[in-house]
């Protein structure tokens, strides 16, 4: 689907108005001045005849994909019964411009939070009700995000973790880490999830002063970088290791790699160059020992479904 940037303006500003209802003002942010709704600017040059290439508005349309797509993901299940859990969170963009594609310098902890309550939204959306860790008075020790069965019990845990070094240590580390927060949880099963955002930015998936023929050409380097990420902490750290860390626990061996990355590539219809968001949601596996249940699996496929679908 494609959305027309006159039509992600108005979704922008029926979620700042939204957020109005809670008593959440999206500012400027107090150092850089960025603004948090950038398509409005997109859209005021396009409209004064803009001949440029999507390269001269390369930070605007960075952030305008990830502002839209959190706002079309909130919108949509701003009438679920459990939409008041989500406000905490929300709460965090009146620090200022934070958004999935670039942290703010101020508090990155809001920018760590962002990626909690975007994936709560995809829960939601397919009518799953879920518990969310508090933003502020979180001590560490949960799982960020559980999704509820049908009778309201905890079922499946995910516990995400912002990655930001190339350190195949760290990211052991951030797994440890996960894995004791599932362990600890009443939910009976859970996976650690990775926001690799901040990892593949740099990637060169949007090219320099260049596009991809093809869509699909910069996701398949998405996939085959993640899987090389999560592959080295195997090969670094060695499978017995790996196997260690999730024996005897309630934490699936696999990985759930989150990623919201903008590219440019070819319009098949028109030849030109358009900006578009590379979303991610895939499960790699660490190990045979303990995979994800059947369960957990349609609850990812379906999430990624509604990532890649709720655009309005």
């Amino acid at each position: 689907m494609q959305v027309q940037i006159a039509g992600a303006s108005d979704l922008v500003d029926r979620f700042e108005k939204l957020l109005e209802t809670y008593d959440v003002s999206i500012p400027r942010h107090s150092q850089t001045s960025a603004d948090m709704l950038p398509l409005w600017s997109i859209l005021k040059t396009v409209s004064a005849g803009f001949e440029g290439t999507p390269d001269d508005m390369r930070c605007e349309y960075t952030a305008g994909l990830a502002v839209h797509d959190l706002a079309a993901k909130v919108l949509r299940v701003k009438d679920h019964p459990g939409f008041s859990t989500l406000i905490p969170h929300l709460q965090l963009l009146a620090q200022g411009a934070v958004h999935l594609t670039q942290e703010q310098p101020a508090d990155a902890d809001a920018y760590n939070k962002l990626v909690e309550v975007y994936w709560a939204t995809l829960l939601m959306a397919m009518g799953t009700r879920v518990q969310l860790d508090h933003p502020k008075s979180s001590n560490g020790d949960n799982p960020d995000v559980i999704a509820l069965d049908g009778s309201g019990e905890p079922a499946r845990a995910y516990a995400f973790k912002t990655v930001r070094s190339p350190h195949t240590q760290s990211l052991l580390d951030h797994i440890v880490k996960g894995v004791d927060q599932i362990e600890r949880c009443p939910a009976p099963e859970g996976i650690v999830a990775f926001n690799l955002t901040p990892r593949l930015l740099d990637a060169g998936l949007w090219p320099e002063n260049g596009f991809f023929a093809d869509w699909r050409q910069p996701a398949v380097h998405t996939i085959r970088m993640l899987r090389k990420m999560i592959s080295d902490i195997v090969t670094d750290n060695g499978q017995q290791t790996i196997d260690d860390v999730f024996a005897g626990k309630k934490a699936t061996s696999s990985i759930l790699c989150v990623a919201f990355i903008p590219t440019v590539a070819r319009n098949p219809d028109t030849g030109n160059a358009v900006v578009m968001p590379l979303k991610v949601a895939m499960v790699i596996h660490l190990s045979a020992n303990s995979p994800p249940s059947i369960a957990m699996m349609a609850e990812i496929k379906g999430a990624n479904d509604i990532m890649q679908t709720v655009l309005v």
